[in-house]
């Protein structure tokens, strides 16, 4: 296996279990049931895998922005039904 491929389906798989994590607990009760070793861990994580998240949803989104535009029309073209 390549080595991207083999990041991608770590990235699949820390999506898939984050996705548990989202919807097992709500954020105020994981601040009161969670260590501190976790709590820790996602306060220094977090920043660095958030930017790096945000950039790729960025660029996903500029990509299907961009197909989804609707196709413009010349003002010579009927819009609509019949008339």
């Amino acid at each position: 296996m390549a080595e991207h491929e083999e990041i991608e389906d770590q990235l699949q798989e820390a999506i898939a279990k984050l996705d548990l994590v989202v919807s097992g607990i709500k954020p105020p009760d994981a601040w009161d049931a969670f260590g501190q070793v976790a709590i820790e861990e996602f306060w220094r994580s977090w920043p660095e895998v958030r930017a790096w998240g945000e950039w790729f949803y960025r660029l996903i989104d500029a990509e299907r922005g961009e197909k989804a535009e609707p196709v413009e029309t010349s003002p010579d073209q009927e819009i609509g039904g019949s008339g």
